[in-house]
């Protein structure tokens, strides 16, 4: 027998075979006693700006840590591999350095269009 299936039995008033099922129907037919107090979002945002403040100049550190350690790696990596750039599989791409100067100048304007219009509106 499903859980439906009992809570739909014990809804009919049928007696239920697990006496578990019917403390916990019973008690989610119920509403809790407990309420927040008025200023309980207030409290929350407080503490969410106290956290913020202190962790981010932590957090910053080890961001710059982790990137430093990469830059390290992969330097070491590079000299240790001897890797060299070979752009020998994007030459296909060289013929096509109209359509990427009109991407970029149509990004930068939608940027532009962004900042000059759309956000000095909303807000």
């Amino acid at each position: 027998m499903s859980d439906q299936d009992i809570q739909n039995s014990m809804e009919n008033g049928d007696p239920a075979d697990d006496h578990a099922y019917r403390v916990v129907f019973n008690a989610l037919k119920q509403e809790p006693p407990y309420s927040l107090p008025s200023n309980f979002a207030d409290g929350v945002l407080r503490r969410m700006e106290a956290t913020t403040s202190k962790s981010s100049s932590r957090e910053m550190v080890w961001l710059y840590l982790g990137i430093g350690a990469f830059v390290i790696a992969a330097g070491i990596a590079i000299a240790l591999t001897g890797f060299k750039i070979h752009v020998g599989a994007f030459r296909f791409v060289s013929g096509y350095s109209g359509l990427f100067i009109f991407g970029a100048a149509f990004i930068l304007a939608l940027q532009w269009i962004d900042r000059s219009f759309i956000r000095k509106h909303s807000l």
